[in-house]
């Protein structure tokens, strides 16, 4: 990670930050001796030669260390690392700043702990997590047709989408129609992140097209799962497809396309 990175996600530190389940996930003997066993010496908060300079350790050096162990052993998904790595500099934090003696000092290193947090647990982690995988899964899909505005019928196609990696992803739902032509991206302009093994709804149709309906994109249809590749350095984002079902437009049906 790197300051200007840290600098990106001061405002969103001061959101809440994800609920997190306890007992940790480190508390389990057996995941607790892979990761002390993947130390390394140099494991810090900034990592190797500069970022060691640029990123402070502050009271997370502990927390730091242990979370490149957990990523480098692989024995925990990068979400659950990432979690217990925001657990460990909150306990830090409470340790070194307890309250109420030193509340405000407490606040900001809380504040500080979500920053890094944010920081870990986004694209640039997921690059950085060794042996990641880029996966992801329709899940089940339901279909309905209504009239716009206009009383033109309008195709709009929900569907559950799982991250099925062991790493943070960013995913996108494609529609096409029964000749293959795009018709639609959801979200748009922005993505769905999800931590692995999450599951949200996305919804696509033909809606957001003004020349496209339930009407003309044929008898069937397709929705394609796409995903950002974290393992490159595009700036524009590398998608590529990782799930795929065609539709019937009559019935609703769906069946899995293998890739």
């Amino acid at each position: 990670m790197v300051r200007a990175a840290l600098s990106l996600v001061l405002i969103a530190s001061t959101l809440a930050a994800p609920a997190l389940a306890e007992p940790r996930a480190r508390d389990n003997p057996l995941v607790l001796s892979s990761v002390l066993s993947a130390r390394e010496p140099l494991d810090a908060c900034g990592g190797r030669d500069i970022l060691d300079a640029v990123v402070p350790d502050g009271p997370f050096l502990e927390a730091c260390k242990f979370h490149d162990a957990c990523y480098r052993s692989a024995s925990l998904d990068q979400g659950v690392c990432d979690a217990d790595f925001l657990h460990d500099m909150r306990e830090a934090c409470d340790t070194k700043y307890p309250i109420p003696d030193r509340a405000g000092k407490n606040a900001a290193c809380q504040v500080a702990a979500y920053t890094y947090y944010r920081a870990v647990n986004s694209r640039f982690g997921s690059m950085l997590y060794p042996g990641g995988v880029t996966e992801g899964q329709i899940g089940k899909t339901v279909q309905s047709v209504s009239a716009g505005l206009n009383g033109t019928p309008h195709l709009q196609a929900c569907t559950d989408v799982r991250n099925a990696s062991n790493r943070k992803l960013r995913y996108f739902l494609t529609l096409h129609d029964a000749k293959g032509q795009w018709v639609a991206t959801a979200p748009g302009m922005a993505s769905l992140s999800l931590q692995p093994g999450e599951v949200r709804e996305l919804c696509v149709g033909t809606g957001v097209s003004w020349f496209r309906s339930a009407e003309n994109i044929g008898a069937a249809y397709a929705l394609t799962l796409k995903t950002d590749d974290p393992s490159t350095l595009n700036p524009f984002g590398d998608l590529i497809d990782v799930d795929r079902v065609d539709c019937t437009l009559a019935t609703g049906e769906c069946r899995r396309v293998g890739r």
